[in-house]
């Protein structure tokens, strides 16, 4: 497996290390757990009451993010504490082309999100009858938009760089090197401007969508004295807001870098560490804006710590009681 600067960038703080593996291991377990519990709750006991497109959308999110964990945290994880990458090369280039496409993937995803969610308060009477169905074939829609737009890079990376992959120490992910004299003369274009001007584009219509929401919802509860209900206004908001939280520091990098900017690993390293942070947050997000959401998770914990408090409480059987011993006679004689 090809490496780069492993002298230079390696990590050689102890402390440095901890907190780089303390915290992936954090959002590993708890994009685990809290993601596989939104597409049970949500497919099998119908535990989040909105929108059935907005369900099917949080699914699609949960899916993303799984997606990330498996192909991106793990490895990641396991090369904080190996100081290697140890887990092949087919993998390596796997988790840095499934990074990307994940990447686009959930910014889509909540740009549909916010659209869905406008829509639905602008006109809530036609958008009653969106059906579960309608909303994954929206999100299918845009994991088939997100592989279209990568497509290009994914094939250039496949016939003109696929001995190019590397670990790299700067940010302990994996890489591809781009000093193949082949590459064809658009590639460097497309990475440098094609890309970028699609994300900056979607988190203009997801910061455009997200205050055409807020001011749709406040309008529509002010009038003719409506009342709204607020949940699944202020979900699509936190989820926008835990997004933009946590990819803002890696687009302010990447445009500096591009402007000429030298980062080291003081910068990239939390960098990437940050966009963790969207990986197990929707979880929490929903556990603390859907009522029905909460409401299931505490049915549920209360049964499971029920069944351990009976199990620990279960009263053994006494034991039996000796026969008793017949009495004879001569006893009640008393001979």
């Amino acid at each position: 497996m090809r490496t780069y600067n492993n002298t230079l960038y390696v990590i050689t703080d102890d402390r440095e290390r901890y907190i780089f593996i303390l915290w992936s291991l954090t959002t590993l377990i708890a994009s685990l757990i809290g993601d596989v519990i939104i597409l049970v709750a949500t497919i099998r006991y119908n535990a989040i009451k909105l929108q059935k497109v907005i369900i099917a959308a949080m699914q699609h999110m949960a899916i993303c993010d799984l997606l990330q964990n498996a192909f991106k945290v793990f490895p990641m994880t396991l090369a904080f504490i190996t100081d290697r990458w140890v887990v092949g090369e087919l993998l390596c280039e796997v988790s840095e082309n499934m990074s990307w496409i994940c990447t686009e993937v959930t910014l889509f995803q909540t740009c549909t999100l916010t659209t869905l969610k406008l829509i639905i308060l602008k006109y809530p009477l036609k958008s009653r009858v969106w059906s579960s169905r309608f909303g994954h074939k929206i999100c299918i829609s845009i994991w088939l938009l997100a592989v279209g737009v990568y497509s290009p890079v994914l094939m250039v990376k496949i016939i003109y760089l696929r001995n190019a992959v590397y670990f790299s120490y700067h940010d302990y992910v994996c890489n591809y090197g781009y000093t193949s004299p082949n590459l064809p003369s658009w590639y460097k274009w497309y990475i440098l401007i094609t890309l970028p001007v699609v994300t900056l584009l979607s988190y203009i219509a997801i910061t455009v969508t997200s205050i055409a929401i807020l001011v749709v919802a406040k309008k529509a509860s002010s009038q003719h004295g409506r009342t709204l209900r607020w949940e699944g206004v202020i979900t699509v908001l936190l989820t926008v807001g835990v997004l933009l939280l946590s990819t803002l520091p890696f687009g302010v990098a990447f445009i500096t870098w591009l402007l000429g900017a030298e980062h080291g690993t003081g910068v990239w390293r939390p960098v990437i560490l940050v966009q963790y942070l969207n990986i197990m947050a929707n979880f929490f997000v929903y556990s603390i804006t859907v009522r029905s959401f909460r409401k299931f998770l505490k049915l549920k914990i209360s049964q499971i710590m029920l069944r351990i408090s009976t199990r620990r409480t279960q009263v053994t059987p006494e034991r039996a009681a000796p026969p008793q011993m017949q009495v004879t006679n001569q006893e009640l004689r008393g001979d």
